[in-house]
Order: structure tokens, then sequence, then C-alpha cells
């Protein structure tokens, strides 16, 4: 039997990659075309920034009129607690983000374009811990929550290397100074994946196994559905 020739769609992730990939060769073909700041003379700035990478600093270092080097890290590491159906939650988020980013400012002034990499390890847990007298639903089965014990969600995304795009705005003085920046992209961190586990002393059945494991996959199921990451900073700079 003959093998045929089957075109198939690529998946959304490479498409994006490649985009970001091309993105960022032509900002930097572009950029040695400039020469407008002096080379032996760029113009560095230091600033402080808050976002959904964490909290942290970001340098940039100015090539030409247009384009500007911008590497940066964050993170962030919170907790909250609250509780809804009869259960107790400690939910945590560890960030930790280091960004570096090609921006294109078109016509030399605030708005700029951007293509980067981000070095990602965000991880986030739910811990669950029952009241007295309640009940978990597990796979549309019961189970007492004094046998259950708490259960533990873990969440983890599986690129650690994440291609970026954005775009920004930023209030730069000509000379020595403070001003302000924004910036609002999104990085490929791919589909996150979670993991289920149980305390209790049924923990370890395996006909409550199975009902875990099911929970676990239709949660998955829907985390496949996000695999890019809102990057959202704002700062301020201070230029030399």
């Amino acid at each position: 039997m003959e093998a045929k020739n089957a075109s198939t769609a690529e998946h959304p992730s490479l498409c994006f990659m490649k985009f970001a990939t091309v993105a960022m060769a032509l900002i930097v073909s572009a950029s040695f075309s400039e020469a407008s700041v002096d080379e032996k003379n760029p113009i560095v700035a230091l600033g402080l920034e808050a976002g959904s990478t964490g909290f942290g600093g970001s340098l940039w270092v100015t090539v030409s009129d247009q384009f500007v080097v911008n590497m940066a890290m964050g993170g962030a590491d919170q907790s909250a607690d609250y509780t809804t159906g009869g259960v107790d939650y400690t939910g945590s988020v560890d960030l930790a983000n280091s960004l570096a980013v090609l921006e294109w400012h078109p016509s030399g002034g605030r708005f700029h374009l951007s293509a980067g990499m981000v070095l990602a390890d965000n991880a986030v847990q739910v811990v669950g811990r029952p009241l007295e007298g309640t009940t978990y639903e597990l796979d549309g089965v019961l189970y007492p929550a004094t046998l259950v014990g708490s259960i533990t969600g873990d969440v983890e995304w599986e690129e650690s290397i994440a291609p970026y795009l954005g775009l920004g705005f930023s209030k730069r003085t000509r000379g020595q100074g403070w001003g302000a920046y924004f910036n609002a992209g999104v990085m490929y961190s791919g589909s996150a994946a979670a993991v289920l586990e149980a305390t209790g002393l049924i923990a370890e059945e395996p006909e409550f196994l199975s009902h875990l494991r099911v929970e676990e996959r239709e949660l998955n199921e829907e985390l496949d559905k996000f695999e890019l990451y809102p990057v959202v900073r704002a700062g301020l700079m201070y230029r030399f």
C-alpha cells in the first residue's frame, strides 16, 4: 500500500514561536542599520517594576534612536486563604521570571513594539482542608472529608523558555532623570499541568485514586486551553 501525503495544520504554539523568532530576527537586523546613538557611549537606564511577572528590576541599553535592549528580572511569593463549599483553601503563587527583549521605537518616541524570550519558573499550589462534617464529590462520588483529608493541587507550566511578543509606552527624559514605563504582551508558556494528591486514610485506595485521577484529568483538559501567559509590567526608570 502506498503512503499518501496529507497536509496537517501546525500547532498554534509552533506558529507563535516561529512568528516571535522572525520578529526578533527582523528587529535585530534592523537595529544594526541604525547608528544615531554614539556606540561608545550607549544610554543606560535602570528601573523598578511590578506586574504579572512579579516584583523586580529592569535594565535598558539604548543602541540607536529606534532600538533598545531591555533585560528584566521579577519574582513573587504570595499566598491567600479563603473558604467556599465547606472547604478552607490556601493558595500560593511562586513566580520567577527573567526577560531579554529588544524594543523597536518606530518613530524614536515613546511607543514601542518588542520581541524576545522569557526564562520562566512559575508554579501554583492550592491546598483544600475540609470543615468537619463535610464531604468531597470526586467524579460524581461523595467521600467523607474525614477519610479524604486535605487535597493538594500543584500546577506547573511545561515551557521554561518562552518566546515573547509585546508593546509598550515609556516616558523617557532626553538627558539624565526619571521616567515611567508600561509594557504589555504575551509569552508562550505552554499548557499547565496539575497534579492532585490527598492525605487521608483512603488516599492510596485504588477506587478513590481512580476518581481523583478523573478530576485531575478534567482539570488538565481545562488548563490545556491556556497556553499564553499575559505579561504586564509597569514601573519607574532612571536614565543615566
